[in-house]
C-alpha cells in the first residue's frame, strides 16, 4: 500500500470555470478565443516556471502575446479579472478535502503537486490547501514543471518518501508518464464533466483510472 500520495491540482483536487475567464478576457480585449489561448499557450511554461518578476509581468507577457498594446491599463484590468476568477471560480470537488484528510488520518503523507502559475496562488491560500498537506510543490516556485523528473523529485524529497511507496494521481497522461518513469505508481483521474487536455477515456497508455479521488483509499 502506498504511504505517500502526489495529488495534482487542477481537474484533481479542483475544477475551474476556464471557458467563462477565456470569454470574459477575449471579450475584454475584442480578439477571438483562438488568438487568446495561443498567447496563454506562448507563455505558459515560462509562466509555470516563474520566469515572470509576479503576476502583474507575466499578464504582461500574455497581452504582449496576444498582439495587443503594451499598456498598464489593459494589464491592470487583466490582472484583476484573474484574481477574481481564482477567488470565484475555482472550486474543490465534495471528495477532495475528505480524501487527503483521511489518508493523513490513516498516517500516509500528501503531497500537492501542480503546474501553475504564480496567480493559482490566489486560490490555494483561500481554500486552506497549505494546512491539508504535508508539503506543496507549485512548478512556479521551484522552477520546473511536470512531466520533467526534477518536480516528482521535489515531492517525494519534501516528505523523505521513496518513489517505491508513492502513487502520483493527475488527469494528464503525459504527467502519469513522467512519474511513471521514476518508479512511482500511478492513477489516471477522469473527472465526470471535466475536459482534460490529452485524456481519451479509450487510451490511458496503461495507467489505472479513476473517476473519483475517493479511489485513493483503496489503493
Amino acid at each position: 500500500m502506498p504511504r505517500t500520495y502526489l495529488i495534482d491540482l487542477y481537474d484533481t483536487l479542483v475544477s475551474s470555470d476556464w471557458e467563462r475567464r477565456r470569454a470574459e478576457l477575449s471579450s475584454e480585449a475584442g480578439i477571438s478565443v483562438e488568438r487568446l489561448d495561443r498567447a496563454f499557450h506562448q507563455t505558459l511554461e515560462a509562466r509555470n516556471t516563474g520566469r515572470y518578476d509576479g503576476v502583474q509581468e507575466g499578464t504582461r507577457a500574455i497581452v504582449l502575446a496576444a498582439g495587443l498594446p503594451d499598456d498598464p491599463e489593459i494589464v491592470r484590468r487583466w490582472v484583476e479579472m484573474t484574481e477574481r476568477f481564482m477567488r470565484d471560480d475555482v472550486h474543490l470537488y465534495g471528495d477532495s478535502l475528505p480524501t487527503v484528510r483521511a489518508l493523513r488520518d490513516r498516517g500516509d503523507r500528501a503531497v500537492l503537486v501542480s503546474n501553475c502559475s504564480e496567480d493559482t496562488r490566489t486560490a490555494i491560500d483561500r481554500l486552506g490547501l497549505e494546512e491539508e498537506f504535508d508539503a506543496l510543490i507549485l512548478s512556479f516556485e521551484i522552477g520546473v514543471r511536470k512531466p520533467d523528473p526534477a518536480i516528482y523529485r521535489a515531492a517525494l524529497s519534501a516528505v523523505a518518501a521513496h518513489p517505491s511507496e508513492s502513487l502520483f494521481v493527475d488527469d494528464q497522461i503525459g504527467f502519469c508518464d513522467g512519474a511513471r518513469a521514476l518508479g512511482i505508481d500511478t492513477r489516471l483521474i477522469i473527472r465526470p464533466g471535466a475536459s482534460p487536455a490529452d485524456v481519451a477515456a479509450a487510451s490511458a497508455n496503461g495507467h489505472v483510472t479513476i473517476t473519483r479521488l475517493a479511489a485513493l483509499l483503496d489503493a
